[in-house]
């Protein structure tokens, strides 16, 4: 199956699930907090963790999608604070207004407050062992916390006199990208139950999976990031380097989950050739 069809098969369920999520509560932060789920785009975490899930050989069902949205909480939690004025200081996101011009900056960071915290009760409430409840919840909150996108976040924002090389980029980008993706990416295998190699193995193809889709965007932000006199691949490297640098990236995921015993890679390796 290619990645499009795998995406139109369970993108429906994913966005049903996110915009039913709070549909029993009717006061103001539920409402903003669901503006601003519905917001998020492709929904490329959650489907990457039931193209996981499912290439494991599991049959996706209720729970599957359930598990797998919450990491789609963390992801527009980010996009919210990243809008800030103090931040990226965006005023659109996915052809809406962003969460802050739409309410107010106040209420945006309690927004994304709320939809952070909210990832880890969600996880907390699923039907599975107590065992995949707490891997889930341990890996999702090292994804997204100061060891990797919040201090790649901040790296990105304040640091950019230091960012000298490739790899001071490449160590930001892991972090502020890379780590959600390679949560992604283990949270199908922790719900298959896979076996530590394996993890390991979709660890490899998330993180580099996650810098490449931020070098692909880099090289379609040329203009904009040297307006913002912004450190990015073509920047520091040019166009032809960083086209070079995102094919051994994504060269490196495929050989990663290409080495996976009895896994069924099809629209994992589709997903690559979409970057």
């Amino acid at each position: 199956m290619k990645f499009k069809d795998f995406s139109n098969r369970y993108l429906p369920e994913i966005n049903n699930d996110l915009s039913n999520y709070f549909a029993d509560r009717d006061d103001d932060i539920f409402r903003m907090i669901t503006y601003a789920l519905n917001s998020t785009g492709k929904r490329l975490r959650p489907l990457l963790t039931l193209a996981t899930f499912a290439a494991a050989g599991n049959v996706i069902n209720d729970s599957t999608i359930e598990a797998a949205t919450a990491v789609e909480f963390v992801h527009a939690y980010s996009l919210v604070h990243d809008d800030l004025p103090e931040m990226d200081d965006d005023t659109k996101r996915r052809n809406q207004s962003s969460t802050w011009k739409k309410f107010g900056v106040g209420n945006a960071v309690l927004v994304g407050d709320g939809l952070l915290t909210e990832a880890f009760k969600k996880i907390s409430n699923l039907s599975l062992p107590e065992s995949i409840r707490l891997r889930l919840i341990y890996n999702l909150a090292l994804a997204a916390g100061p060891d990797n996108m919040v201090r790649g976040q901040q790296y990105d924002l304040f640091s950019q006199d230091k960012v000298e090389s490739i790899d001071d980029l490449e160590f930001i980008h892991l972090m502020k990208t890379g780590a959600l993706m390679t949560y992604a990416a283990t949270a199908g295998g922790i719900l298959a139950g896979l076996s530590d190699d394996k993890l390991r193995a979709l660890n490899i193809y998330g993180a580099n999976l996650g810098i490449a889709f931020q070098i692909k965007d880099d090289l379609r932000d040329i203009k904009q990031d040297e307006e913002e006199n912004k450190k990015s691949f073509p920047r520091l490297i040019g166009v032809q380097k960083s086209q070079t640098e995102l094919e051994e990236h994504l060269k490196i995921s495929a050989n990663a989950i290409k080495e996976i015993p009895d896994f069924q890679n099809t629209v994992l390796l589709d997903l690559l050739d979409r970057i």
